[in-house]
């Protein structure tokens, strides 16, 4: 089960005791009868990159029978401050140097765009250039939300439409192809988070050569794959840690706060608790008549469900066994 980061990532000593992380040098890896090599393009904010680095491994150390050897890298830093400039330099592989050789199979993370226009973001250019190489020298390349969003524009030359309303919270799901062996072990109903301001036309991509494998009538396309699982497009979030929604409200309300937001934002669908709303809300009179920012305790979700990562664990361990 475990996941071996070449190099080891500080961030992801919180999960050795879990057993979900080993260190390069342990010997447990000689125990193992078979192996993956996953390289992993980090593409998040200074903010939730190390957080990033968890979810993803998290979903990766789905299956017992196999050790993960994840090579992370990022591109187009520049703008990011000089914490993360020097935690790329010491603990992430030069792009150069993770294109020098094969994998089985490489995941895109998503960003937070800046603008509505993808092509104008600084990573939107490298990141085109990564999933091109990608796609000649791995198995298979997962992508996720805005990475989704990009390659749907350069690969299929669809465009994302902004939603009338943000497709944000926990959402059921009703599975699409069933004999499709990403989805094998799924049922319709299964939760998934999302958080998007935009979404496709699903006639657009039954166009293409994607098969839709799940979607929610409201949130749109969970996720996409091509036939034979060379390519994974989730607009959805498998990933999310059980904090994950409660981080981005917070930003939210801050962002309300500050000005930078017009309106309090809504809660997320699905995800807080009917106990805790009440909390909630009262929260927000008192930002409305006394406006500052606040740090959201965790108590608000303490009995909040998390089946959705245990839906995302079994398509991660679909795909890992697509790769062996």
């Amino acid at each position: 089960m475990p996941v071996v980061s070449h190099p080891n990532l500080p961030s992801l000593e919180r999960l050795e005791s879990s057993e979900l992380v080993i260190k390069e040098d342990d010997s447990k890896s000689e125990s193992f009868s078979r192996h993956l090599h996953i390289g992993f393009l980090n593409l998040m904010p200074d903010a939730a990159f190390q957080a990033t680095e968890r979810q993803f491994v998290s979903m990766l150390a789905s299956d017992d029978e196999l050790l993960v050897h994840l090579y992370p890298t990022s591109v187009a830093a520049d703008e990011r401050g000089n914490e993360f400039k020097n935690y790329i330099d010491e603990h992430y592989n030069h792009i150069k140097d993770i294109q020098k050789r094969k994998y089985d199979g490489f995941i895109i993370s998503g960003a937070n765009p800046s603008q509505q226009d993808m092509t104008k973001e600084t990573f939107w250019n490298p990141l085109i250039e990564v999933f091109e190489w990608a796609e000649e020298n791995t198995n298979s390349v997962l992508c996720s939300c805005l990475a989704t969003h990009a390659i749907m524009k350069a690969k299929y030359g669809i465009e994302r439409q902004m939603r009338n309303e943000k497709a944000w919270g926990i959402f059921k799901h009703d599975v699409g192809k069933a004999s499709h062996h990403l989805i094998q072990g799924l049922v319709d109903g299964f939760d998934g988070p999302h958080s998007h301001y935009y979404d496709f036309p699903i006639n657009e991509i039954e166009s293409t050569d994607l098969e839709i494998l799940a979607t929610n009538d409201f949130a749109g396309m969970y996720l996409a794959s091509s036939k034979d699982g060379s390519l994974v497009l989730f607009q959805g979030h498998p990933e999310y840690g059980g904090n994950s929604l409660l981080k981005e409200y917070q930003r939210e309300i801050n962002n309300f706060v500050s000005g930078s937001r017009a309106d309090y934002p809504p809660l997320p669908k699905n995800y807080f608790s009917s106990s805790k709303i009440k909390k909630i809300e009262e929260l927000k009179q008192s930002l409305l008549s006394e406006p500052k920012h606040i740090t959201l305790d965790e108590s608000l979700i303490s009995d909040i469900d998390l089946n959705w990562q245990s839906a995302g664990k079994i398509i991660y361990c679909n795909w890992l066994n697509s790769l062996v």
